[in-house]
């Protein structure tokens, strides 16, 4: 790699990383200062700073995008604003080659982007709400869970570290829609490959509406519902990890469930990083056009309305295919794709 690749690459490298640190900061004190309300006898100054820095994973997830498109306008801003950008021109370097100098490290944080989706965001927005219920006096990680495995239905009272479900209620119906069984366990601990349900009381209901009741002190039962189910369900979609988002949708389509959220969320976690390379180009790209000669100022008010409008595209052809039913990878492409459609345009124009 040239010197020069180096120094422009470490450049809009040191403005991605300084924006990124900016936003996270004002993040974390917003953030420090809204866990504030929620302090009690039980719930401590510590704690809620605890609560905060395990929200970092997240926010900083959230922010690479916005932090690219705006470092990349500061370190070529500050490029340009020395003319070095003019002497590289004159030199014979092209607006294609200095583009790709930038993306190099964007690169890096579109990878950063895909290890905090994969793994550590889960863990750290898992292991957040987990402790801020234990800290305020509460065992169970999530109440009311409904379960469903082709006609029977499954509601479970409380979910208590996962392998723990207490208040178990079965309902098997029919291919006609009539109640044939119903039963309850107090509880259902995981073995490895399978719940034991203890206490199990249950009814049986022939086609003469007649009952036949009875209970067993313990009874296997054999579900695709796993505890590693369970921590996507216990999750928002946007906090799961990615083979968690696809192994939950999966299993919601396969069951004839209401997928779309999870597969929308999959969808714009795999597009992350792409949208990352492809807002860089877009700043890079209106850089050497439009915004070539003005302000530092208006080149970051810039980069916050592009990031703006494109986290609110998003979102709305998000919602978009969710209501009109089109697929989620379209909800999730369509705005990285119409950036990449204004950067290269914008390139093509550039002399």
């Amino acid at each position: 790699m040239s010197k020069l690749a180096i120094y422009v690459g470490s450049t809009v490298f040191m403005a991605i990383a300084g924006v990124l640190l900016a936003l996270l900061g004002l993040d974390l004190l917003f953030a420090f200062l809204a866990e504030m309300d929620a302090l009690s006898p039980t719930y401590h100054l510590h704690d809620a700073l605890i609560q905060v820095v395990l929200h970092v994973p997240s926010n900083v997830y959230e922010m690479i995008p916005v932090a690219c498109l705006i470092g990349v306008l500061i370190g070529l801003g500050l490029l340009a604003n020395n003319s070095e950008l003019t002497v590289m021109r004159a030199a014979g370097l092209s607006p294609l080659r200095i583009v790709f100098y930038t993306l190099l490290p964007a690169l890096t944080f579109a990878l950063l982007c895909l290890l905090l989706a994969q793994w550590v965001v889960p863990y750290s927005e898992r292991t957040a709400q987990v402790r801020k219920l234990q800290v305020m006096g509460s065992v169970e990680d999530i109440q009311g869970y409904w379960h469903r495995e082709g006609d029977n239905f499954v509601h479970v009272g409380a979910v208590q570290s996962h392998d723990i479900l207490r208040g178990v209620d079965f309902y098997a119906y029919s291919q006609q829609g009539l109640l044939q069984q119903t039963g309850s366990a107090r509880t259902a601990v995981f073995a490895g490959d399978h719940w034991q349900l203890q206490d199990w009381h249950y009814s049986l209901i022939n086609a003469s509406s007649q009952v036949q009741a009875g209970q067993v002190s313990s009874l296997r039962w054999d579900t695709a519902l796993t505890p590693d189910f369970l921590k996507v369900a216990t999750l928002d979609p946007e906090y799961q990890s990615l083979s968690g988002l696809y192994a939950y949708a999966t299993y919601l389509a396969h069951e004839g469930l209401d997928a779309g959220p999870y597969y929308l969320e999959f969808w714009k976690k795999v597009m992350q990083p792409l949208a990352t390379l492809v807002m860089v180009l877009l700043a890079a790209s209106i850089l050497f056009g439009p915004l070539r000669s003005v302000t530092m100022g208006l080149r970051l008010v810039t980069g916050v309305f592009l990031g703006l409008g494109f986290r609110y595209g998003q979102d709305f052809f998000g919602f978009a295919s969710l209501i009109y039913h089109f697929s989620p990878f379209w909800g999730a492409a369509f705005p990285a794709l119409l950036a990449l459609l204004a950067g290269l345009s914008a390139m093509v124009r550039v002399r």
